[in-house]
């Protein structure tokens, strides 16, 4: 009888970090609304009233998995779909578009392999009062560059509150070729402090096409918010070189205001200009936006955001949303409902 018992805790104890070291869940999150644009760019488009997904967030369902391999290294992987609830189809291209990669994690921090989201994206969508959602988002007039793919990405240990990514991509606009015209590598450093009411963090990247006669393109953006309590205040600004002569800057000043245990206005004011060589007009694009969100629970918001658009000197803005284009529109109206599981 004694020997079935140790033979049963042995069996257990080898059985044990299978069953219990490892995990997989599944998450998700589907937004549906109504939207209407208008004052196009072109005075003779009508104005445009549709229903919508994806407005404050894209639609997602995901696999998100760890597994502790002992030693104090954890092994990880998501893998993460978009699609559409108006239309039956899929976002962000086929299959896992959304994000697709691995991570290895330990005391040293986390390397991680795959399609990801870029630092810029994760830095700016931070700190926009909308959260790169709904007509209100900032990426209407700032050029994000938003997922990369074949990326090999470094995220440091918190050391009292500062992190550290660094990542680099290769191959990034399709197959090789010959003459390397198709492979377009990026580098990024991204450090980032957060303590207390205040965040603030540094974007750098390096867009590097391979293809001969090509020019390297440095993308600048430093953004951060400070949490007074009764106020959120929201302060970006970036530069980035469109080609070798041209180049873009941007700024933005937000707030979110608490009125309530479940419900925020959201408020913000951004502006791009394209400086260009020589004697060109310099297109320029302001938007301005104001919203308001309103919890039911946990998982579940409402939204109601306007936003406007100003077009100076051939600048083509357009109110667009998270999933959804502008096409020219520069104002737009969006109302909506949230779930996330």
């Amino acid at each position: 009888m004694q020997k079935k018992l140790v033979a049963l805790a042995v069996a257990g104890l080898v059985a044990a970090p299978a069953m219990a070291q490892s995990n997989v869940t599944l998450y998700g999150l589907v937004d549906v609304g109504v939207s209407y644009r208008s004052d196009h760019i072109n005075p003779g488009v009508d104005s445009k009233f549709s229903v919508d997904s994806g407005i404050q967030s894209g639609n997602r369902i995901g696999f998100r998995g760890t597994e502790d391999l002992g030693g104090g290294l954890k092994a990880g992987f998501t893998l993460e779909m978009g699609f559409g609830v108006e239309n039956p189809e899929f976002r962000n291209g086929n299959g896992f578009g959304r994000q697709a990669f691995v991570t290895l994690g330990g005391g040293f921090g986390t390397l991680a392999a795959g399609r990801v989201y870029t630092p810029q994206f994760n830095l700016l969508s931070a700190v926009d009062p909308f959260g790169y959602g709904t007509v209100g988002q900032i990426s209407n007039i700032w050029e994000v560059n938003t997922r990369v793919d074949n990326t090999l990405a470094y995220i440091s240990p918190d050391f009292s509150g500062l992190t550290v990514t660094v990542a680099y991509a290769n191959n990034v606009a399709g197959a090789e070729t010959r003459a390397n015209a198709n492979d377009i590598r990026v580098y990024a450093l991204n450090p980032v402090y957060k303590q207390g009411p205040v965040m603030v963090g540094l974007n750098y990247h390096k867009i590097d096409p391979q293809a001969a006669g090509t020019t390297d393109l440095n993308v600048w953006d430093l953004a951060g918010t400070y949490d007074f309590g009764m106020a959120k205040l929201a302060l970006a600004y970036g530069s980035r070189e469109v080609n070798a002569t041209d180049d873009r800057t941007n700024w933005m000043l937000g707030v979110t205001v608490p009125v309530s245990p479940v419900g925020k206005v959201l408020a913000s004011y951004a502006q791009t200009k394209l400086d260009r060589a020589g004697n060109q007009p310099d297109p320029k694009s302001s938007q301005w936006a104001i919203g308001y969100t309103h919890d039911l629970s946990k998982r579940t918001n409402l939204y109601a955001v306007y936003a406007d658009i100003e077009n100076k000197r051939g600048g083509t803005a357009s109110v667009g949303d998270n999933s959804n284009p502008g096409d020219g529109y520069q104002s737009g109206f969006n109302l909506g409902i949230r779930h996330r599981f």
